[in-house]
């Protein structure tokens, strides 16, 4: 059941799932509205342990409705749209189509506002900075492998669980001024710990449907490392098996050549856990 829900999960927000209440953003943020005050200071959730309580809740809630009823199509249904919801992302999508036009006009300056809007934060030519398709790999990762792996690994709650602390992360990242902010810290390593092994899985896939040779340097280099970012992993290890030519890197075929890649990656997850389920590892 796990590989079907992710499989026809995968089609239906490929087909079209592009409304708010497919995105995990719509459901915390009106779960953090609705929450008020005990998110304040002085408030019942305001504390370390309180927050981390409060973060787990929504996983907590999708266990005991997964729970309320042994039967197969309830939970097969349940399944398909908690994945739905914790792959959302019809922003990036939206960002991405208005990328790729801006480069087919030739208007630079608007691709590189679109790139930073989806997520890359440095150029390639800058120091610490990334290629945009790397930037790609990263964003499909998080919102994909990392989303699928904990599906696997703890059902439709391990998804929620992972699309509520990416999306809270996300939010006190970004904003400044968001109220949650004083929990970034805190959130920046609970993330780390959630994508430290799926990114090891994930850049493992780029190897063996990419450049093997090219790859594996990077991997074996950061596969015990817990202090290097999980998004240098993750990208290092995609550029090199793709094997992109420097002369390539901000221009369409980058693009589109790492979003092959990614693709190939989720056709490697669903191989590995039709094995899986072959010999009785996943349900």
């Amino acid at each position: 059941m796990i590989l079907i829900s992710i499989i026809l999960a995968l089609i239906i927000e490929r087909l079209g799932a592009r409304a708010p209440f497919w995105q995990a953003e719509f459901y915390v943020s009106k779960y953090q509205v609705h929450s008020g005050s005990v998110l304040k200071d002085g408030g019942l959730f305001f504390t370390p342990v309180g927050f981390m309580v409060w973060l787990v809740l929504p996983a907590l809630l999708i266990a005991f409705i997964w729970q309320l009823s042994d039967f197969i199509l309830w939970q097969f249904a349940l399944n398909i749209y908690v994945l739905l919801v914790a792959f959302g992302c019809a922003d990036v999508r939206s960002k991405y189509k208005g990328y790729l036009n801006a480069l087919s006009r030739g208007d630079n300056e608007a691709a590189t506002l679109y790139a930073l809007q989806i997520g890359q934060r440095r150029t390639e030519d800058q120091k610490g900075g990334e290629t945009f398709g790397q930037t790609l790999a990263w964003v499909n990762f998080r919102h994909y492998s990392a989303v699928i792996f904990w599906f696997v690994l703890l059902g439709a709650p391990g998804a929620i669980l992972y699309a509520t602390v990416r999306t809270v992360a996300d939010w006190t990242y970004n904003d400044r001024e968001h109220e949650l902010r004083v929990h970034r810290v805190r959130l920046q390593s609970v993330l780390f710990w959630l994508d430290w092994l799926p990114a090891r899985v994930a850049s493992f896939g780029f190897l063996i449907i990419g450049n093997f040779s090219k790859g594996t340097g990077y991997w074996l280099k950061y596969l015990l490392d817990f202090n290097t970012s999980n998004r240098k992993v993750v990208t290092l290890t995609a550029l090199a098996a793709e094997e992109i030519e420097q002369q390539h890197f901000g221009c369409t075929y980058e693009a589109t050549c790492m979003m092959r890649l990614v693709k190939r990656n989720i056709l490697f997850y669903l191989v590995l856990i039709a094995l899986l389920t072959l010999f009785g590892l996943v349900a």
